[in-house]
């Protein structure tokens, strides 16, 4: 029986240190790569959650604007933001379905899709949107998000 509850507290004590370990991991920007008003931005540590990805979002905003002046926005207005997982750097195009870059040289210009959220603007408006995971939220006129109910 003490063997048990041993064996259950060092199972709870690992089980804890690898949420924790995963959670205190802090995004990192490895890579921005622009084409037009669009960007793509490569995090090593992507946040675990949604609304992980969306204070992520609130927090790097000044940063990515004044490093590496993005958004970018056209005459409308109109721009897109999308953030994929670093996690193995870049590879080789193959066979796989993977998100190649072509401000890059080859081979090596290719990540594995694994994407983390969207920001984007319409044309014409002042809301921005951010999509992560099964979430969307628009930005109201105070800066605040506002999560946007599904469509079920």
């Amino acid at each position: 029986m003490k063997n048990r509850t041993a064996y259950g507290g060092i199972l709870i004590f690992i089980a804890l240190s690898l949420v924790t370990g995963v959670n205190l991991s802090t995004p990192e920007i490895k890579a921005v790569h622009l084409e037009g008003h669009a960007a793509r931005i490569l995090l090593k540590n992507p946040p675990f959650t949604a609304r992980g990805a969306l204070a992520w979002w609130q927090e790097n905003q000044t940063h990515l604007k004044s490093h590496y002046g993005i958004p970018q926005e056209d005459s409308d207005g109109v721009f897109y933001i999308s953030v994929w997982d670093f996690a193995d750097g870049y590879k080789e195009e193959g066979r796989k379905d993977r998100l190649c870059f072509e401000d890059m040289p080859e081979p090596r210009n290719c990540i594995d899709k694994n994407w983390v959220m969207t920001i984007s603007r319409a044309r014409n408006t002042k809301k921005i949107y951010v999509e992560a995971g099964d979430s969307t939220w628009v930005q109201d006129a105070t800066g605040e998000f506002i999560r946007v109910a599904d469509d079920e």
